[in-house]
């Protein structure tokens, strides 16, 4: 077997945080306990009432932020599978081993976008900017909310947030560290300028070191797991919106011949542009797996790579694809009307909520302990049943951790939001603004 392989399988353990109650079962039934822990859990669920590219789509056939996690997972599976076979990994002693690697990067990549909030990018920059403009207004900020991001939100539901103590879903290490695309918080990017996105709150930052140090990782480094991961997104992502495209009459299979000449209308037994996605995908595996193999050496040493240049055939036709699909179908008015929308709920939810920001610590205190006596004499009706709308669990996280109250008051509001369905946040937002009563 091809030795960056050996080290790359050593880094499976079934190392948690936290000691499973279970036991030391073996990487392979702790991998499976990962994945059940995922699927199983609210915050996934809500994936499918949140928006790929088109949020509040009543076409169930349009994907939502579940769908597209559940097509990068058989992609992530499928990658697996073909580093496997080129390498003629397989033998009977090292199943357990290969099993558990397959299952690693499919539920890393269920895990990739759990994180999002409503209504997708544009909630991501509405929660930037809104932080952005308290602290124009001289109000003290997160340096982490000014630079929220759903990848960093993904960790902290994983190992934090998620689950019933301080350990969330209490993954596996290796899981932990296969999720995180950009190993960097707040204060790498204000250091290095070449840094665009922070993958890790400081909050959960010391979750991301001990974890790197179970697995005796540098925490500088991309872990190497993650690499398949991100790239089964790019692919997935790159087909699946030309597709939905296609499914809510954006564009039409004749103006994507004329674009991707590769389209044969001429297939009688197939749809064409199945036809055209099957093969791509098919391609861009190959070359992603090759890719990883040929430089399994250079990601162990720190250094950036790329598994789909765009120097192949199949990585420049994905590159086309994506400029493709920003200049025809996310820019067009079914979608960039309910991302505007999107926006203004977002901003409000964070205007309504944002109350509690204001108030003095006390004050917040008197609210989360339920301190009635308190609650009406610094007249705190308003602000109580605010309070109330943010889930007990929330509250008792918050409440569990320790540092800045500020920040973790802040965090706090932002979990509950970040948190919401798109319908769900849109509702509650009418709500809050006296447009509907239930």
């Amino acid at each position: 077997m091809n030795s960056n392989f050996e080290r790359l399988l050593a880094l499976l353990k079934e190392d948690r945080l936290r000691t499973s109650t279970s036991g030391r079962p073996g990487i392979l039934i702790a991998s499976e306990s990962d994945k059940g822990r995922v699927v199983n859990s609210p915050a996934f669920r809500r994936l499918q009432q949140k928006a790929q590219v088109f949020p509040l789509e009543p076409n169930a056939a349009v994907r939502t932020r579940l769908t597209h996690s559940i097509e990068v997972s058989q992609i992530g599976r499928y990658i697996c599978q073909k580093i496997i076979e080129k390498l003629d990994a397989f033998d009977s002693s090292n199943y357990k081993q290969l099993a558990a690697f397959v299952n690693t990067i499919e539920t890393a990549c269920l895990l990739h976008d759990i994180g999002n909030p409503p209504f997708g990018h544009f909630g991501e920059s509405a929660i930037r900017d809104w932080f952005k403009d308290r602290e124009k207004n001289s109000e003290t900020v997160p340096d982490d909310l000014i630079n929220f991001d759903g990848n960093p939100q993904g960790f902290r539901l994983a190992s934090f947030l998620s689950g019933a103590d301080e350990y969330g879903f209490n993954l596996t290490c290796t899981l932990l560290l296969s999720m995180v695309k950009y190993p960097y918080i707040s204060e790498d990017k204000k250091n290095d300028p070449e840094i665009k996105k922070i993958g890790l709150f400081k909050s959960e930052y010391n979750y991301y070191l001990q974890a790197c140090e179970k697995l005796s990782w540098s925490s500088k480094n991309k872990f190497p797991l993650m690499y398949l991961m991100d790239a089964a997104d790019d692919i997935a992502y790159s087909m699946s919106d030309l597709e939905d495209g296609l499914e809510k009459n954006i564009v039409s299979l004749e103006q994507l011949k004329i674009k991707f000449k590769s389209i044969d209308m001429n297939s009688s037994y197939i749809d064409p542009f199945i036809a055209f996605k099957t093969k791509t995908i098919t391609d861009a595996v190959g070359v992603v797996s090759e890719s990883f193999i040929n430089q399994m050496e250079e990601i162990f040493d720190g250094e950036k790579v790329n598994l789909l240049p765009e120097t192949s055939e199949v990585g420049g036709l994905i590159k086309e694809v994506k400029s493709y699909a920003r200049k025809n179908i996310y820019s067009h008015i079914s979608a960039e009307q309910v991302e505007l929308a999107g926006r203004s709920v977002i901003t409000g939810l964070l205007k309504h909520f944002g109350i509690l920001l204001d108030l003095e610590e006390n004050h917040f205190n008197a609210l989360v302990n339920g301190d009635a006596n308190l609650i009406t004499k610094h007249h705190l009706d308003y602000h109580i049943r605010l309070l109330r709308r943010i889930p007990p669990n929330y509250i008792k996280k918050y409440k569990s951790k320790a540092g800045c109250e500020a920040t973790r008051r802040a965090h706090l509001i932002v979990d509950y939001i970040s948190g919401m369905t798109d319908d769900f946040a849109l509702e509650t937002y009418q709500i809050l603004e006296g447009i509907r009563i239930h």
